[in-house]
């Protein structure tokens, strides 16, 4: 029983020291700084790749409010990382592009992103197959507990 409360214990604390590094993590490119807010909604728009939208439909697929997402648009193109347009067709709906500014900034924190990330796949690398599906089973459960989460 002592384990299972230490496992949960470290889980946890490293949920807790996740979202901490989330927050403080500022992303700086030729001395424009994009916060995690603002990489989130580009990453958004990295995937749906100049795609009319809205900002309703990101606040949805964000879980945050219209306010927030009109807000970090409006902060993205004062500091000329994208553009906005109206959609011609539907007067609704948004086209987000990204400037070259804005392209080379998000390039780059990608780049950040996957030599990050190479340290978990050298580890995942030195380990038995069996354990990583143990890894990846408890991942895919912990995902789903999360998101039953209110």
């Amino acid at each position: 029983m002592k384990e299972k409360r230490n496992i949960s214990n470290q889980l946890f604390r490293l949920i807790n020291k996740i979202i901490f590094l989330e927050k403080k993590n500022i992303f700086e490119y030729a001395g424009v700084k994009l916060f995690p807010s603002e990489i989130h909604i580009l990453m958004l728009f990295s995937i749906d790749d100049k795609q009319s939208t809205s900002a309703t439909n990101i606040a949805n697929k964000l879980g945050i409010s219209k306010s927030a997402v009109s807000q970090t648009i409006s902060r993205l193109i004062k500091k000329g990382v994208i553009t906005k347009d109206k959609d011609t067709y539907n007067k609704n709906e948004l086209i987000i592009s990204f400037t070259s500014f804005g392209e080379k900034a998000f390039g780059q924190y990608k780049k950040k992103q996957a030599s990050n990330r190479m340290n978990f796949d050298y580890y995942l690398n030195s380990i038995s197959e069996y354990d990583r599906g143990v890894i990846n089973d408890f991942l895919n459960e912990l995902e789903d507990m999360l998101g039953q989460l209110k």
